[in-house]
C-alpha cells in the first residue's frame, strides 16, 4: 500500500516513543517524545498547524488572508511552514536583536519580518502583531499564548499518542512550558486518568511559582510571564532547571543516547531523571515530551561544548 503525504501539514504529529535506557536511573523506565520528528523539528508545529485550522473555520481567516504572530524560534518557523503551504501570507515580529541566520530562514520559508527594538522584549514584539492584524484587512494574530486552540492539540494529539503508545502504563509525564500549550494540554487529558504531569521553567525565571522573571539560556521555555492558557496548579509540579543543567541534558542526550536535539529538551530530559529517583517514581513509566531539535541550535553553548560546529 503506497503512503504519500498530500503535503507536509500530514506530516504534523505521531511522533515516537524511544526508551532513554542510558540516561535513565536504576529501575525506571525513562521515555522520550520525539517532537524533533515533526516536519519543522518541534512540537510548534501541532499547535501553528492547529491555530490555522481553527481561524479557519470560526471565520476569521479566509483564503488570501494574512497570519500575523510573534516569534523568531521554533513557533516563528512551524507557522511561516504551515502558513505558507495553506497559502496565506505570513508576517513575523521579533526583537530586532535577532541572529541573520535565523531571519534568513523564516525569509526563505516566505515569512515577512517586522523588527521591534530590544529594549521592549518580546512583549513589544507581541504588541506590534496586534497592530498590524486591526491594520492589515484579512490578517489574523494567532497570539498562542492566548489560543485556546494551541492547548486543544496537544490534549487531542500530544498527550493521547503517549496514552496509547504506552498501552496505558504511563505514570508521570514531563513536559516544557513555553507557550503553554504542551503543559495545559497534556494537564486537561491526563487529569481523569491519575497521570501526574510536571511542567518545566527556567530556574532564573521561575514565574510560574511566583518568582520573579529574569535572563536564561533555555530558548523554547520561560516566557517570563504566565500564559493566559495555562494554570499552574493544574499541572502535579513545577521542575526548576538551570542553564547549566539545560546544558548539560543535552550533551547527555547527544552522547548517551545519540539525539542531537535543542535546549529546551535538555532542561525536559535533565528534570524527567531528577523525578526518576523520587521513590514516587522510581519505578514507573516516564515520558519526557522533547520539543525541540538539535540542528538549529549549534550556536548555543550547549552545542558547541559538544563539538557542534
Amino acid at each position: 500500500m503506497a503512503r504519500i503525504a498530500a503535503d507536509i501539514t500530514w506530516l504534523v504529529g505521531r511522533t515516537p516513543l524511544v526508551q532513554l535506557a542510558a540516561m535513565a536511573p536504576p529501575g525506571a523506565r525513562l521515555l522520550g517524545k520525539l517532537e524533533a520528528w515533526n516536519p519543522t523539528g518541534s512540537n510548534k508545529d501541532r499547535a501553528a498547524l492547529a491555530m490555522i485550522r481553527h481561524a479557519e473555520r470560526s471565520g476569521f481567516l479566509k483564503p488570501g488572508g494574512t497570519v500575523v504572530e510573534c516569534s523568531s524560534g521554533d513557533l516563528g518557523l512551524a507557522v511561516a511552514t504551515m502558513g505558507r503551504r495553506l497559502g496565506y501570507r505570513v508576517v513575523l515580529t521579533m526583537p530586532e536583536n535577532v541572529a541573520e541566520p535565523r531571519r534568513a530562514m523564516l525569509q526563505a520559508l516566505g515569512a515577512e519580518l517586522v523588527t521591534t527594538p530590544v529594549a521592549e522584549g518580546m512583549r513589544g514584539a507581541m504588541a506590534r502583531t496586534e497592530v498590524i492584524a486591526k491594520q492589515t484587512p484579512g490578517a489574523v494574530c494567532l497570539q498562542a499564548f492566548t489560543n485556546r486552540a494551541n492547548s486543544r492539540i496537544h490534549a487531542e494529539t500530544t498527550a493521547r499518542e503517549i496514552w496509547e503508545d504506552t498501552d496505558g502504563t504511563v505514570q508521570l509525564v514531563v513536559v516544557p512550558v513555553g507557550t503553554g500549550g504542551t503543559a495545559a494540554g497534556c494537564a486537561s487529558f491526563f487529569r481523569e486518568l491519575g497521570v501526574a504531569v510536571f511542567g518545566v521553567q527556567p530556574a532564573g525565571s521561575p514565574v510560574l511559582t511566583g518568582g520573579k522573571a529574569g535572563p536564561h539560556d533555555i530558548p523554547g521555555i520561560g516566557a517570563g510571564f504566565i500564559p493566559d492558557i495555562l494554570v499552574p496548579g493544574d499541572l502535579t509540579g513545577i521542575v526548576d532547571v538551570s542553564d547549566v543543567d539545560a546544558a548539560r541534558g543535552v550533551r547527555e542526550l547527544a552522547a548517551r543516547e545519540s539525539l542531537l536535539l535543542g535546549p529546551a529538551s535538555g532542561a525536559v530530559a535533565h528534570a524527567a531523571t531528577i523525578l526518576a529517583t523520587d521513590p514516587r517514581w522510581s519505578r514507573s513509566t516516564i515520558v519526557a515530551v522533547l520539543p525541540d531539535s538539535g540542528e538549529r541550535y549549534c550556536d548555543h553553548a550547549a552545542l558547541r561544548q559538544g563539538g557542534c560546529r
